[in-house]
């Protein structure tokens, strides 16, 4: 499947004409609970030709292929919307860049990146992120009376990622496994998640699951408490000229 991957990247390329300057897998199997029929959610960042920013119409800042014959998920966004969101503290593109699973990489370019991290990183814009994305999928969570490992899992990750980013002020892990590690849980809890993982890992995204009342609480009260301590914390927008240096840099890249 990697070999297939990289092959699908150079025919994006051809096919329209930009610089994938970095690529990686996204979703539960970046997290680590992929179930066996689990898709590959490949995400990747590109870079058009130095004339193409130089139009009166601006190209493509998005690309979203869907789902092919080899399960490959494959989106893509330019090189500037990625800057421009990740400035905003993007929760998405700082996992993206962060991913413990990657096809393609321009390496000393992702790691002067990956260096900015910590002068750009909104706590408030990432928790915020993460809560209202556990509180959406809660939301068609608690009005079933069955559901699936997916969701329980999908919520759990938001719920505990925004509780890192409060309590430590730093991106959470990208991987479920060192994310719960780090997150205080009580041994209880910690064992029902564990065997959901492990059971979701042999089954289906589909397969159906009994709701735990002990999880229920869990994130029902996680989500309470974070939308009170993420509006007690200030909004902030990184400057831009670290980030402008970057993108021409990358825009030198595909003049290689």
């Amino acid at each position: 499947m990697r070999e297939r991957i990289d092959e699908r990247l150079v025919e994006l390329e051809v096919e329209h004409g930009f610089r994938i300057l970095y690529a990686n897998e996204s979703g539960s199997r970046a997290w680590g609970f992929a179930s066996a029929d689990s898709d590959y959610d490949i995400r990747f960042i590109y870079v058009w030709p130095h004339e193409r920013y130089l139009s009166v119409s601006l190209p493509p800042e998005t690309f979203d292929f869907g789902v092919d014959e080899n399960a490959l998920d494959i989106s893509g966004w330019d090189l500037r919307k990625a800057l421009r969101l990740f400035r905003k503290s993007n929760a998405s593109v700082t996992e993206w860049i962060s991913s413990p699973i990657v096809y393609r990489e321009e390496v000393e370019f992702m790691e002067r990146w990956r260096g900015l991290v910590g002068s750009v990183f909104s706590p408030k814009a990432s928790a915020a992120h993460y809560r209202g994305l556990g509180k959406n999928i809660w939301a068609g969570i608690a009005s079933d009376g069955q559901t699936t490992a997916k969701r329980y899992l999908y919520v759990l990750r938001a719920v505990c990622a925004a509780r890192f980013v409060l309590d430590r002020g730093a991106p959470p892990p990208v991987l479920f496994s060192e994310l719960m590690g780090q997150v205080d849980i009580v041994p209880e809890l910690g064992r029902v998640i564990d065997e959901m993982v492990a059971n979701k890992a042999t089954g289906d995204e589909g397969d159906g699951i009994s709701r735990s009342a002990l999880l229920d609480t869990f994130i029902g009260s996680s989500l309470e408490s974070i939308a009170t301590e993420v509006d007690a914390l200030d909004s902030r927008v990184a400057p831009a000229e670290g980030l402008d240096a970057l993108f021409r840099d990358g825009l030198a890249l595909n003049e290689r």
